[in-house]
């Protein structure tokens, strides 16, 4: 009896040990390059590592339709870090909880070389998008169909795994315009480019990159609620705002996706297609 229940706690911190070197997975929805997404999330990598005592892996995917499909999974990533359609969806179908955003709201912004694209006669204009469920891509696509540009007649879509890859295409006069959000337009958008270009569009603010997690992987809903509080407060957590230049952190409050129905069930409607 002494033999089995010595051999049963070996078995027991055996695989408690195992579980604590798991790596906890952050999903980072894919709104820049991976190269920028690993640059810009690495304080929240060392800061959760050195939290949990555990090793963090940075992942995202090869664009926003992957990674939606595993984010609505719910198991394939620990912490989500997405945009808000994304995130209403990754709430209600993989189980994860809002936690967190960031002060800035997220703006939709629709650039062109050419300031008075709109009145071109060259039709279709050659639009490109990051990815067809992208809050920013949705946002602008249906400001332009408001203002009478739909998509298979004055406007064609096309889309691109990465907001500084679709900068270099407009900047080569290979799109009349393209579209990012705000984050993206101050992180990338040099003094000398700004230049070259002309905002045809800036949406109002809408919520930002929302943390999301889970009760998985020997964390609890409510140590990832206390990491992500512990984070924003950290000197790594400035760190990631002085590099995103999303001002601060705050708390996410279901009220704040209420809104955002009619975007998430358009998502849903093309993920789906």
């Amino acid at each position: 009896m002494k033999l089995k229940l010595l051999l049963l706690s070996i078995f027991y911190i055996s695989n408690l040990c195992f579980a604590q070197e798991t790596p906890i997975k952050i999903g980072i929805a894919p709104h820049s390059s991976t190269r920028v997404i690993l640059e810009f999330h690495q304080d929240l990598r060392l800061f959760l590592e050195n939290y949990f005592k555990r090793p963090v892996q940075i992942l995202t995917a090869k664009n926003f339709s992957e990674f939606t499909k595993r984010s609505n999974e719910g198991t394939y990533y620990d912490l989500i870090l997405t945009s808000p359609n994304l995130a209403v969806l990754a709430q209600k179908l993989g189980g994860y909880k809002p936690i967190m955003t960031y002060s800035k709201g997220l703006s939709t912004i629709l650039l062109a070389t050419d300031k008075n694209i709109l009145e071109s006669k060259k039709l279709p204009l050659h639009v490109i998008g990051l990815d067809p469920v992208s809050f920013p891509t949705l946002d602008a696509q249906d400001w332009l169909e408001k203002n009478g540009f739909e998509d298979g007649k004055e406007i064609k879509y096309t889309y691109t795994s990465a907001t500084d890859s679709s900068i270099s295409i407009l900047l080569n006069n290979n799109a009349d315009m393209i579209i990012m959000s705000l984050p993206n337009y101050i992180k990338l958008m040099t003094k000398e480019i700004k230049d070259l270009v002309h905002i045809i569009y800036q949406s109002e603010p809408k919520p930002s990159r929302i943390y999301l997690a889970k009760s998985a992987d020997g964390i609890t809903l409510e140590e990832w609620e206390t990491a992500l509080d512990a984070f924003s407060k950290s000197p790594e957590g400035k760190s990631h705002l002085e590099i995103t230049k999303l001002e601060g952190f705050k708390k996410i409050e279901q009220k704040d996706l209420d809104s955002l129905g009619s975007i998430a069930d358009k998502t849903m409607e093309r993920l789906n297609n």
